[in-house]
């Protein structure tokens, strides 16, 4: 029972991983003020992409190592 709820913890922890690179990959911190945007540069919001990315990296990183500490005990 043990092993198969592994295989099922491993699918469903990369499907998520996918999920949030695809999902996250063109997100703006904020939208255009109303009336148009006078003082910015190129009109454009904050991009987040690089921070989430190494986040969730990270987080992946870590669940690894535990999956992996809990196998050795």
């Amino acid at each position: 029972m043990k092993h198969s709820s592994n295989i099922i913890l491993k699918t469903f922890s990369t499907i998520l991983i996918i999920f949030a690179f695809v999902c996250t990959a063109n997100l703006n911190a904020q939208g255009m003020p109303p009336g148009g945007a006078t003082n910015t540069i190129d009109n454009e919001g904050v991009p987040l992409d690089g921070g989430i990315a190494a986040l969730i990296i990270g987080a992946a990183a870590f669940g690894i190592k535990k999956l992996r500490d809990n196998n050795k005990k």
